[in-house]
């Protein structure tokens, strides 16, 4: 059977069987992207119980609609020519132009700029997608052709599918663990503000942070991000209830004990 990829499907010419095959890809993208974003979001609460992390709803929505909507689409136009190069190829492209306008353009001023990052990655980027949508292509496929097997063999096929899919969306979510750094600059934080509610002795990098001595006894939830202002440093957030948050850069030198730089609290 792993003949078959591009060879006729049941009914290709069928407008009925070509809905089917969309469907299907887009079913399987949609469920990929749900998975991703899910196991990205969530991981690392699973991971590290011991840390009071914050999970920013809003981005998540976000990250959701452009994996899970924008993706299922996107998958869906892989399996829109039965024969398969063109419209994976056009998936390809599609893809990766939205991987291009999310993480370049919001960032940059220059309209010419945008245009000439665009163009000059585009190709690259439409080749690193091409694997991408030839999967959801040939997971559509075997899903059609899975409808004229006999129960057993329908069985197998469909169940190799769905540890697919879930494996697809699995192994990009498991890149949003933290690292090291992550993680040293998450737990010297959150240590700092636990010695800070029961001490009245303020760690020094807390001494002059506007705000935090209404908040220093309050609940809070913590975020990273690799620092903007240390090539080797973690900007950590700890976020509280009322809006008010207070970012710290932790600073981690390679063979040096790591240190927190003065604090920066800001109201809502």
């Amino acid at each position: 059977m792993g003949n078959y990829i591009f060879a006729s499907s049941p009914n290709t010419t069928s407008a009925a069987e070509k809905k089917e095959r969309i469907m299907y890809a887009a079913a399987s993208g949609f469920v990929v992207g749900t998975i991703c974003v899910a196991i990205g979001s969530f991981i690392n609460s699973l991971l590290f119980p011991d840390l009071p992390l914050y999970i920013d709803w809003s981005n998540m929505f976000f990250l959701w609609v452009i994996w899970a909507i924008v993706g299922g689409a996107l998958a869906g136009v892989a399996a829109i020519s039965s024969e398969g190069w063109s419209s994976i190829l056009l998936s390809a492209f599609l893809m990766a132009a939205t991987i291009l306008v999310i993480n370049f353009v919001q960032g940059m001023n220059n309209f010419f700029l945008n245009i000439l990052v665009l163009l000059g990655l585009s190709m690259p980027f439409t080749a690193m997608m091409v694997p991408v949508a030839y999967i959801f292509f040939w997971l559509a496929r075997r899903f059609v052709y899975a409808t004229t097997y006999r129960d057993r063999e329908r069985t197998n096929t469909l169940a190799i599918n769905i540890l697919i899919i879930v494996a697809l969306g699995v192994l990009p979510g498991l890149y949003s663990i933290f690292n090291s750094k992550a993680q040293t600059g998450l737990r010297l934080v959150h240590s700092m503000l636990q010695d800070a509610v029961v001490s009245s002795d303020l760690a020094t990098p807390l001494v002059k942070t506007e705000g935090f001595a209404e908040h220093q006894a309050q609940e809070y939830e913590l975020s990273q991000v690799a620092s903007v202002y240390s090539t080797v440093g973690v900007d950590v957030t700890a976020h509280y209830d009322d809006g008010y948050t207070l970012k710290c850069t932790v600073v981690l030198y390679p063979g040096q004990d790591a240190y927190i730089s003065p604090c920066v609290g800001s109201t809502p």
